[in-house]
């Protein structure tokens, strides 16, 4: 049993590494927390071992994502803060409070042969968030849980996923973007050789209506199998979760050379591919090509919808885009 602890340096030797031979457990109780965290690292190397947030007791009073304003957050499992030049391997992190890996000002971060897994009803939990980071290499982990298997945030730079199977679980996701003034970029982002089963999403561009000015650009989402997965993609520029934002002006976050190429697989509703730009700010250079998404339902074949953008189309469409 462990409590909040931020390991911390600077430290003299220019390489650590922390084994974690066992199992690792949070308090249950979310009131035993004083902070946003339970396990911070500002220098690290991992491997082995398992990290059991016990996040049960949480889920079940976590109203943050409906009640943004008037809630106590939960503290996150693992964060890794201003953290370079590291690798966090073969370790599992079991039902998180919170996030269960979270990123923020790092770079150079290679996430490897990882179990992150919780239940589909989890409450607002991410798999891992990245924010403010650089050259993160995410591969070959298994993300169960009940919100986005990975969600990359602003200021984020060159992020590469691959050999990931997420499910159950929100998606892969950019965003949300364009909550808060000044924003930094969001700029490469390569999304390859995952694998979706049973999701809300696959993969997701998700920006705020009535947003400040922002940018994303070099997208790339590819080779992707997606199995019985309700909406396999969307880029949504009206984001407004529980219905708490105004839609009365357009996102202002330009979305510009995005690549969907070579995706395949099932979806449970009939809308399968949804390209959703903001009026305010259309889309530029948006690839889409080698398509082949089939519904599992009755009332007809896949469907897909572009707004303001007018998509690059090459090689297989199914299902066809259709501007409206």
């Amino acid at each position: 049993m462990l409590g909040p602890v931020i390991l911390n340096g600077p430290c003299k030797t220019p390489s650590i590494e922390f084994q974690v031979q066992g199992l690792v457990q949070a308090p249950p109780d979310p009131a035993s927390f004083k902070t946003d965290g339970w396990i911070a690292f500002y220098l690290t190397v991992f491997n082995e071992g398992t990290f059991d947030g016990q996040g049960q007791k949480a889920w079940t009073i976590n109203n943050c994502a409906a009640n943004p304003h008037n809630c106590r957050m939960p503290p996150i499992s693992l964060r890794f803060n201003f953290v370079n030049n590291t690798t966090i391997r073969d370790i599992t992190s079991l039902n998180s409070k919170n996030f269960r890996i979270n990123i923020f000002q790092s770079n150079d971060l290679t996430l490897k042969n990882l179990n992150i897994l919780a239940p589909g009803d989890s409450a607002n939990i991410d798999g891992i968030h990245i924010g403010d980071s650089a050259r993160i290499h995410i591969t070959d982990i298994v993300i169960a849980t009940g919100d986005d298997c990975i969600s990359i945030g602003p200021g984020t730079r060159n992020v590469n996923v691959t050999r990931v199977i997420c499910g159950p679980g929100h998606d892969i996701s950019v965003g949300s973007l364009g909550m808060y003034k000044g924003e930094a970029e969001v700029n490469g982002v390569f999304v390859r050789n995952n694998t979706f089963v049973n999701t809300q999403n696959g993969v997701r561009i998700k920006t705020w209506p009535s947003s400040p000015v922002g940018i994303a650009s070099d997208i790339v989402f590819e080779d992707l199998i997606l199995n019985n997965v309700f909406n396999p993609i969307i880029l949504d520029q009206g984001y407004c979760p529980h219905l708490k934002c105004t839609k009365h002006n357009p996102s202002l976050v330009k979305l510009s050379n995005i690549k969907i190429y070579k995706i395949r697989g099932t979806s449970l509703s009939q809308l399968a591919v949804v390209i959703g730009c903001s009026r305010g700010a259309p889309c530029e250079n948006v690839k889409i090509g080698n398509i082949n998404l089939k519904y599992n339902g009755i009332e007809g074949p896949a469907q897909s919808t572009c707004s303001n953008v007018k998509p690059i189309l090459f090689s297989l469409q199914i299902p066809p885009c259709i501007n409206i």
